[in-house]
């Protein structure tokens, strides 16, 4: 087994060149690689869907369905809801940088990925560190998202939140929305709802300030795409300013490494610190799974 760093700043790849079974891996030292680097890349060993379930599962807990998610594109694996194939992994369009489900309260602190089969071209998996990001800001911007909040709206008739939310019970929909602190507004006439949760752009990663959060997909989906069912606005309902669009767009552009996908590989990622994108493709052989949870408590001590 070999360990190499990917960047000069974070990120590290644990390989090896005879196929050994990954969860023989020692767990104390990926653990300590992981917290330092940010990401693993973990590749040439022996993996299955059933061995990366397995893997996961002795060094996280606590895996989450995707209920309440952006997207509805995800789907099952082999009937395990904590196990699903990435967003849009057929529609083969770039997906911003974003943290992973930032728009809500009860988010994963850890995301594990599973290349089943990479895709013949593109397709790779960005990563960007979301402290360098911070750090790189300029202090009128940093200012501006440490003073003002965000507000993610999102308004889905009644068929689009029966498939994100998983269930056609209006009840079990507000129990959600109150558990994420999230508002929660219902039309009595057609049933469609509104909702809109409120948090900061900056958050704290272990002892250091990160720009985090949802904001670049969002204004891609508003901006570029054009439509209003998934916005973001700050707290006071005023738009983020386009200068500042672009200067996020720039900083992060500029600190993105792209990773491209072997087949078996394992990207474990720190969803409190890194922000992850994808890179378009255009073949149909694409299969990266994803599963998302958190570091069991003994990984912590």
């Amino acid at each position: 087994m070999k360990t190499v760093p990917i960047s000069e700043s974070f990120g590290s790849m644990i390989y090896h060149e005879s196929e050994t079974n990954v969860c023989n891996l020692d767990k104390e030292q990926i653990i300590k690689l992981f917290k330092s680097s940010g990401f693993l890349l973990l590749r040439g060993f022996d993996t299955d869907t059933e061995q990366f379930k397995k893997f996961t599962a002795s060094l996280s807990t606590e895996f989450m369905p995707y209920i309440g998610g952006a997207y509805n594109q995800r789907e099952a694996i082999n009937g395990d809801k904590t196990v699903l194939s990435v967003t849009g992994a057929n529609l083969r369009y770039a997906v911003p940088l974003h943290g992973e489900m930032y728009y809500t309260k009860n988010k994963p602190s850890l995301l594990w990925f599973y290349c089943a089969t990479p895709p013949l071209s593109g397709g790779e998996t960005t990563v960007c560190d979301g402290i360098q990001v911070y750090q790189k800001l300029s202090d009128s911007t940093k200012e501006l998202f440490h003073t003002k909040r965000l507000k993610y709206i999102r308004s889905y008739p009644k068929f689009m939140w029966q498939e994100i939310y998983k269930t056609d019970d209006l009840n079990i929909v507000k129990r959600i929305c109150q558990e994420n602190d999230t508002y929660l507004k219902v039309d009595e006439k057609d049933h469609s709802i509104t909702t809109e949760f409120v948090t900061y752009a900056i958050t704290e990663s272990g002892k250091h300030k990160a720009f985090i959060n949802n904001i670049l997909p969002v204004i891609a989906q508003e901006y570029v795409q054009g439509l209003q069912s998934s916005i973001v606005r700050f707290e006071d309902g005023l738009k983020i300013p386009d200068d500042v669009i672009f200067e996020l767009k720039d900083v992060t552009d500029k600190l993105t490494l792209p990773i491209a996908w072997q087949e078996g590989d394992i990207l474990m990622i720190d969803n409190t610190r890194l922000l992850h994108g994808r890179k378009s493709f255009s073949d149909n052989q694409r299969e990266i799974y994803v599963r998302m949870g958190h570091l069991a408590n003994s990984a912590y001590n």
